[in-house]
């Protein structure tokens, strides 16, 4: 099975260390189809030349995905984007979201009976919860 992965990079990199360490966990149970993520850089351009190629890659990437795995702590358009994006292509997607979060988790993710939310304080705690739901949905 193949995830990808999706999490604030322009609009935020605070939990950039996380995002690392979650993929790092993330690549023990199948592929990784974002590796950008995990990049040390304050954009995930690789390279290419523009927003619209970054846009492309992005949506291909999430087409060929069997699972959308959001960080949502952090408010990002394009995580909300890609999230809907993935929904629309009845992409299952696990969001994920720290308690300790400066905003609270948006209503349309929270809300969303298609979307599984997992909260967790710190990422000792969301390790056991992310394998449960991981086994679940068959990744």
């Amino acid at each position: 099975m193949k995830a990808f992965f999706s999490g604030s990079i322009r609009g935020g990199n605070k939990y950039r260390s996380s995002y690392l360490k979650i993929l790092a966990f993330l690549k023990h149970y199948g592929d990784i189809i974002s590796e950008h993520s995990s990049q040390q850089k304050d954009c995930d351009d690789q390279g290419l030349s523009g927003d619209g190629a970054i846009y492309a890659r992005d949506i291909r990437w999430i087409g060929d995905a069997d699972l959308l795995i959001a960080e949502v702590s952090q408010p990002s358009i394009g995580v909300g984007y890609e999230i809907a994006y993935a929904e629309a292509r009845d992409i299952p997607v696990l969001a994920l979201y720290h308690l300790g979060a400066e905003t609270p988790m948006s209503a349309m993710i929270s809300g969303n009976p298609r979307i599984t939310s997992i909260r967790y304080r710190s990422l000792s705690e969301l390790w056991p919860l992310l394998k449960e739901k991981l086994a679940e949905s068959g990744f």
